[in-house]
């Protein structure tokens, strides 16, 4: 009986020593995040008493993986606002956005025009057409460095998921090792938490799921399913890389095969999560798109202005000239990888005709018809705008194609073969190659090229005014500041049948180029008398009578003519910006409604995502705390159980001397 005693006896003492060690491990390792507190679990034998302790972690597997999954969410938007946040202070500042240029520029042209004689005023122009030739290749360089920056976090990260996935397989392999191993020690409960803090730390990067194996082992895979971790211990790399805009990073695992061949698996960034999903989610949705807008505003303010500057006359008696230079805004088509063919394209802006000029890049691909390119606008992903239409143009190779459906011209060498695709990213560096293409102030072209007169013996009501003024071609001879003799200079009104008009029209050599008979509208009278695409247009307003007529002359020293600085001002206020690929061609924004809808895109979307951030860190803190509930370690608990164990092991040193007291007392019985 005293042999049972002291049995019982020393596995008690053993026990509740272990429990009491197990105790003071929670209460020293009650501020180590990574630790699960732990409890010993008495096993009774099958013939009564205690057999052996185990000893447990505390902990809820499903709060376990929410809290990962919460982590992920919280890092995502976290690394998302990070920049996000600093792109919308910037395009809302005064001090540093491009609308505050852009204004000031069209102000100084409206002040020049009020005094177009004044080579001070004209200097003020150029001084702050200078300014935001400036403020956009800034900006845009910003915008630029951005992608840079966010390139240099994805690369790194990576290179942290690929260490976090090692430590990961080295774990799984020595668990796998000591799951079939009495565990009283504790050692296969430290590399579990071990392997937890791991879990979130990659949980911090990417959002994945586990499967727990039967050995102990963890598989990762990440949100599409792609695993990173295998059972046996082996691990998929991390890359990043991109088809074909090597600029444009993506994710990538690598996976090895027996053989030494290697797959590889581009991963959609909507499937990533966590901080890197939240990266490529600001470049992708808010980065890209806003340094392209940016691209296509420059574009279409510097061509627009271009081409009203070249339509007036400057302060030297000629023509106006480019006041903007686009020549650097070309750029090379990117080929795609799997491209057979030596084609090769240069994209280029139709200057003078840029008004469908989008902010999404091209997709060209040639098909198996000769010559013949179908050009379709997609988004960073790859994947078509919504609504866009696929354009078809035919060119031989090498050659030149102007497409005005999407403001650019396409320059073709080499041979392209059916199937072979090109990226091209028209808009995407425009605003930081953009400068300025003039120096003099007297360049700039406030007048009119011609100025219209009604002849001094006109007995009839009617005055003729300029209609229009096209682009220059064929009608001016600016070395001898006059019209060419082929220009219509003169109209003659020569019969009238009651409001119908006969109208003759003479050259600047007094050659008659045409007699419009029987006219009652007095609109366009050039295009009327059959002139293709003149240089300009007049109309005849009011009642003229038979005999009256009206000169075309050069508009020399017209100095005190602000007509066509009144024109480029009035650029400001046109719609000249295109919305999207995916809509009509035609423009629909002004140049402050194209920069206002760019803001208010990515103010909304920070907006936004500070919302579901709060809402994000407020779950994951719910879980935090259902969590610690279980694997936390509670002071005061510890400090009842020390207590408890301190007297259980007590009482089991009682057994043991009283076991002896026993056998002592047999043995001097039987003297």
């Amino acid at each position: 009986m005293s042999f049972d005693l002291l049995n019982i006896g020393k596995n008690g003492i053993l026990a509740h020593q272990q429990s009491l060690q197990i105790t003071g491990k929670n209460i020293n390792n009650t501020n180590t995040p990574s630790y699960v507190r732990e409890r010993t679990e008495y096993m009774e034998s099958e013939y009564g008493g205690l057999e052996r302790l185990r000893v447990q972690r505390m902990i809820d597997e499903f709060a376990n993986r929410q809290l990962r999954n919460d982590i992920s969410n919280v890092s995502y938007y976290e690394a998302n606002l990070e920049q996000a946040e600093q792109l919308d202070t910037l395009l809302g500042d005064s001090t540093t956005n491009v609308a505050s240029s852009v204004e000031s520029f069209f102000n100084t042209l409206q002040d020049a025009n009020n005094d177009p004689g004044s080579v001070t005023a004209r200097q003020l122009v150029l001084a702050e057409a200078d300014a935001m030739v400036t403020k956009f290749n800034d900006f845009s360089q910003y915008l630029n460095d951005q992608k840079g920056i966010i390139n240099d976090r994805l690369t790194l990260s990576t290179d942290r998921i690929n260490s976090i996935s090692k430590n990961l397989a080295e774990l799984n392999s020595k668990i796998q090792n000591s799951a079939g191993k009495n565990n009283d020690n504790g050692d296969l409960n430290a590399l579990l938490n071990k392997r937890d803090e791991q879990l979130r730390e990659l949980a911090e990067l990417v959002e994945f799921s586990t499967v727990e194996q039967k050995s102990g082992a963890l598989s990762v895979n990440l949100k599409n399913g792609q695993p990173i971790v295998l059972e046996n211990g082996r691990f998929n790399a991390v890359a990043m890389k991109s088809n074909p805009d090597t600029e444009r990073l993506e994710m990538v695992l690598k996976k090895e095969h027996s053989g030494g061949s290697v797959s590889e698996f581009y991963v959609p960034t909507d499937e990533l999560g966590g901080s890197i999903g939240g990266y490529l989610e600001y470049r992708d949705e808010v980065l890209v798109p806003t340094q392209k807008r940016l691209g296509q505003l420059a574009v279409r303010i510097a061509d627009s202005m271009n081409t009203q500057n070249q339509k007036g006359m400057d302060l030297d008696n000629q023509l106006g000239r480019k006041i903007f230079d686009l020549s650097q805004t070309e750029s090379q088509a990117l080929q795609y990888a799997d491209n057979t063919g030596t084609g090769e394209m240069t994209v280029r802006i139709l200057e003078g005709d840029s008004k469908s000029f989008p902010s999404e890049n091209l997709r060209i691909t040639k098909t198996a018809n000769p010559d013949e390119y179908e050009i379709v606008p997609v988004n960073e992903d790859g994947t078509v705008v919504s609504g866009a239409d696929t354009i078809t143009v035919t060119q031989a190779s090498p050659g030149t194609i102007d497409i005005s459906e999407l403001g650019i011209s396409l320059d073709l060498t080499g041979a392209a073969n059916a199937g072979d695709q090109f990226l091209a990213k028209p808009a995407d560096r425009a605003a930081s190659e953009i400068s300025l293409a003039i120096r003099r102030p007297e360049d700039i072209a406030l007048a009119n090229p011609i100025r219209v007169k009604d002849g001094m013996d006109n007995q009839g009501a009617a005055g003729i005014e300029i209609a229009a003024i096209n682009t220059p071609d064929d009608y001016y001879d600016t070395t001898n500041n006059t019209l060419l003799g082929t220009a219509p200079a003169r109209i003659e009104v020569t019969g009238q049948t009651g409001n119908a008009y006969d109208l003759d029209v003479f050259d600047k050599d007094g050659n008659l180029i045409n007699s419009i008979t029987g006219t009652t509208d007095l609109n366009g009278i050039l295009g009327q008398a059959g002139l293709t695409d003149p240089d300009y247009e007049v109309d005849i307003n009011g009642e003229p009578a038979v005999g009256d007529e009206y000169t075309i002359e050069y508009n020399t020293n017209g100095f005190d003519d602000n007509s066509n600085g009144q024109a480029m001002a009035d650029l400001q206020r046109q719609q000249l910006v295109r919305r999207s690929g995916g809509e009509e061609a035609e423009p629909t924004m002004t140049f402050n409604e194209s920069y206002g809808r760019l803001v208010s895109d990515v103010g909304s979307r920070v907006s936004q995502n500070r919302v579901l951030r709060d809402s994000a860190e407020a779950i994951k803190s719910q879980t935090e705390t259902l969590y610690d509930s279980q694997a936390g370690v509670n002071l005061e608990e510890e400090a009842a159980n020390l207590i408890q164990y301190q007297q259980a092991y007590t009482a089991s040193a009682r057994i043991i001397t009283t076991s002896q007291t026993i056998f002592d007392t047999l043995l001097t019985s039987l003297r």
